[in-house]
């Protein structure tokens, strides 16, 4: 959860006003968990990325290590990933706003999450669904050496090593981020009919940390085969989905036990809203509980 308090107060630490961009040698040293940067980082509740049309951070690697260090550290962070268009910021969070927390005892917090994340710009959420951070670049060959082996586990000695092509840690940190731009933008998707073409489900079903899928469907009324695509999306490791499905008229028996063919073994919580689903009949509500 967010810091308590009044938001407008809460502070942030800048890597370009922090540190003297003139003597950056005296802040780098050989091993990444030893810079400013990665103290910054364990002493914040959570990190603010902020992308540009092209997404630039993605191909800077002292950003990739900033969200190693979000997504899968032990001392995991929370992600907050913002744009702007037209001089308005767009901002895609990790959990609920201060705004949103208030009110999330009424039923409406998630609902107000997922149409303030409607508005993120399509070309951006495209590039957040495929990141290839272990191919970023470095102003200094090294840093992109030392951080590629410190995300790969390598001990000090190790670090100056010529990195790894591939790693297993490279493809969790992709996955999570990948699986994180899914899930915000996956009412958008249905929206516009990108789910499929756009990587959408590969992206989710790739994400190895997430533990649960939270979707408000009766924003877009989707077809049938929105819902095969959701199951067909799901990550096996999840242990929690919830689908409001409520008005949504085009849901019928097909769609649903669609889904209920590709729900995860290990699922412990299933809450699915029916109410005026005019197609949904016996035969899909028996593909649900068989």
């Amino acid at each position: 959860r967010r810091p308590p308090g009044d938001s407008t107060e809460w502070p942030y630490w800048v890597c370009a006003y922090a540190n003297r961009q003139h003597s950056l040698n005296e802040e780098l040293v050989k091993d990444p968990s030893k810079t400013s940067f990665f103290k910054a980082m364990q002493q914040a509740r959570g990190i603010l990325l902020i992308l540009d049309s092209n997404a630039t951070p993605f191909s800077r690697i002292w950003c990739a290590y900033e969200e190693y260090v979000a997504l899968t550290s032990a001392s995991a962070k929370l992600l907050d990933i913002a744009t702007a268009t037209d001089s308005a910021a767009d901002v895609l969070t990790d959990g609920l706003t201060e705004a949103e927390e208030g009110i999330e005892g009424s039923g409406w917090a998630h609902r107000l999450q997922m149409l303030r994340q409607v508005a993120f710009p399509l070309e951006v959420l495209y590039k957040g669904l495929r990141p290839s951070l272990h191919k970023a670049e470095a102003s200094e060959p090294i840093d992109k050496v030392r951080i590629l082996n410190k995300i790969a586990g390598r001990d000090l000695a190790q670090l100056d090593e010529t990195p790894f092509d591939d790693h297993d840690k490279y493809e969790e940190v992709n996955g999570c981020l990948a699986g994180k731009f899914a899930q915000a933008g996956w009412l958008k998707s249905v929206l516009d009919g990108s789910t499929r073409r756009e990587g959408f489900i590969q992206a989710l079903r790739s994400d190895p940390h997430r533990t649960s899928v939270i979707l408000d469907l009766s924003m877009v009324d989707p077809h049938n085969g929105a819902l095969a695509d959701l199951g067909e999306a799901l990550p096996l490791q999840i242990r929690t989905l919830q689908l409001n499905c409520a008005s949504c008229v085009q849901l019928g028996d097909a769609g649903f036990a669609a889904l209920a063919s590709k729900l995860p073994s290990g699922l412990q919580h299933l809450q699915l809203n029916f109410f005026c689903c005019e197609r949904l009949g016996d035969a899909g509500l028996a593909a649900l509980v068989g």
